[in-house]
């Protein structure tokens, strides 16, 4: 990444590759017959109603429907049997006895990525039988399985970053700690003859941006309540809410920079203006650009002496107004989809 530049499409990509990894590696140490959930925080989903992926591990010789993967060969029940296999269906959440479905638009992206739809019901209103899309692919595919799972996360159910599923892998991974365990690096250690409140108003200098680095981990960590790693950018990826933010330390200056990707996609370009102008005029923590495809927010910390609680401050009102603005930004210049997406919780807003 350019000294001056702030990637976050890379680091999006970037954090997705390093969860479909991790999740191909535990799909391969599944025992047959193991069953894994791995849910799908989607905004706004009643309790009990979280929708989500299950894996089966099938043990060799154990046939079942095969499906062909985008792009690849078919699965034979011959190729299955000598390694094993691996079942996934995805599930719009709620219980045997009542059972949420998945939406019409849902189901065609979900066939556009190569999960196989139940010919029987997809035109059924009953949601007791609404479909649920499958895949069985060998055992030696996790890795496939894994990057299919984490795209049908991101694309169908709109989870904008892999930070937001930290509860699924790993035992209890942590916010932004993608990846595999602590670095020597990975924090400012504290004086252990200060209590914690005086910790936080400790001045510490800050000579490089390395130390930055340090700083910004060891405050977020605590705000975490675990640890929070930056990525090989050195940017931090932690959830504010609904969305996303991306912390960087400057490489040439005393400067901590926040972005966060509020809007992806914008349908309607006019009501975005509009809401750039006015969240701007009316912001106390963000800058909002509208760049003619997405909305995004920043915000800028400066101070050559860093100072934990004026850091933690500063984070948690870009957190709070984030999580503030978001959902009705959202809902005034968002593409439909999104539209679609988070109006699941409405019991009344029918098939989109």
């Amino acid at each position: 990444m350019p000294e001056f530049e702030f990637d976050v499409d890379a680091s999006i990509a970037a954090g997705w590759e390093r969860f479909a990894a991790r999740l191909a590696g535990f799909l391969r140490d599944l025992v047959p017959g193991a069953t894994f959930d791995l849910t799908i925080p989607v905004p706004g989903t009643r309790a009990g109603y979280t929708p989500f992926i299950r894996f089966t591990a099938v043990r060799a010789g154990v046939g079942s429907t095969s499906a062909t993967p985008p792009g690849g060969t078919p699965a034979t029940p011959s190729a299955m049997a000598g390694t094993g296999s691996i079942e996934a269906e995805v599930s719009g959440g709620g219980s045997e006895d009542d059972p949420a479905s998945l939406r019409a638009g849902q189901l065609d992206q979900l066939a556009g990525l190569g999960w196989t739809l139940p010919d029987a019901h997809i035109e059924d209103d009953d949601e007791a039988t609404a479909p649920r899309p499958r895949l069985c692919l060998p055992a030696d595919e996790a890795t496939h399985l894994a990057h299919l799972a984490a795209g049908t996360i991101e694309r169908v159910f709109g989870i904008p970053h892999p930070v937001f599923l930290h509860d699924v892998i790993d035992g209890d991974p942590q916010p932004g700690s993608d990846g595999p365990g602590p670095t020597e690096t990975s924090a400012v250690e504290p004086d252990p003859a200060l209590a914690a409140d005086d910790v936080d108003f400790r001045p510490i200098t800050i000579t490089d941006p390395d130390q930055a680095t340090r700083a910004v981990a060891a405050a977020l960590s605590e705000i975490y309540n675990g640890r929070v790693e930056a990525d090989e950018h050195d940017v931090f990826t932690v959830p504010a809410g609904c969305v996303v933010v991306f912390v960087r330390a400057h490489r040439s200056m005393p400067l901590i920079v926040f972005r966060s990707p509020l809007v992806p996609t914008v349908e309607d370009a006019g009501a975005a203006e509009t809401e750039v102008a006015i969240l701007n005029r009316d912001s106390l923590w963000c800058r909002y650009v509208f760049d003619g495809k997405s909305v995004y927010a920043e915000s800028e910390f400066v101070d050559r002496v860093f100072v934990p609680v004026n850091f933690k401050i500063h984070f948690t009102e870009i957190s709070a107004e984030l999580d503030d603005v978001y959902p009705d930004l959202a809902r005034r210049v968002a593409a439909k989809q999104w539209r679609d997406l988070h109006s699941a919780e409405d019991p009344e807003t029918g098939e989109q």
